[in-house]
């Protein structure tokens, strides 16, 4: 005697190889006759929503010097929210966007400013995983690129404060991928 057959577990080869049910044809419909109005009696017209559309977004032209200018914000948009989608976006090298990311995590939510929170060099290296002179070339490319904007410090600090900023001419490039996306 054989023992009882056990059912078999379906690996996911199985299962995509199952065929799809199809579905029931539906019954074919006998059209109903179309109701005669009298000329005097016009049908109702459907009622229809209007359609909104958004303009496309035009990206301003910048000059060198206007490109990595900080942009300016519209009341609509957050810091925090534009400064991740446009550095995710940017050509920056992939060290110098971890130490924006870092720094990201410890700046305003509201205006990208650090303040009491701006890490040393030693503690950015160490948060990050790279060595500090790593960390000091992602800062000076951060700062060349228009990613950082530095501001007086005072005189007995050991370092110079630092705001996060997005350049103009990420944000103007921002702004034209999501209005392509939001039609959608």
């Amino acid at each position: 005697m054989s023992a009882p057959a056990t059912p078999r577990i379906p690996t996911p080869g199985d299962l995509a190889r199952r065929q799809q049910p199809q579905p029931d044809p539906a019954p074919e419909a006998t059209p109903e006759p179309a109701p005669v109005h009298d000329q005097a009696e016009a049908p109702a017209a459907e009622e229809t929503r209007p359609v909104w559309y958004r303009p496309m977004y035009e990206p301003r032209r910048l000059t060198a010097e206007e490109a990595i200018a900080p942009g300016v914000l519209m009341d609509t948009e957050f810091f925090r929210t534009v400064f991740r989608y446009c550095l995710t976006r940017s050509s920056l090298p992939p060290h110098a966007r971890l130490v924006a990311h870092e720094l990201l995590a410890r700046a305003n939510d509201k205006n990208g400013r650090l303040g009491p929170k701006q890490p040393f060099l030693d503690q950015l290296a160490h948060a990050t995983g790279l060595t500090e002179a790593q960390a000091g070339v992602a800062l000076q490319v951060l700062y060349t690129r228009g990613w950082i904007a530095y501001r007086p410090a005072c005189p007995d600090d050991r370092q110079p404060m630092y705001d996060l900023v997005i350049p103009a001419l990420e944000l103007e490039r921002a702004r034209g991928r999501r209005y392509l996306h939001q039609g959608d």
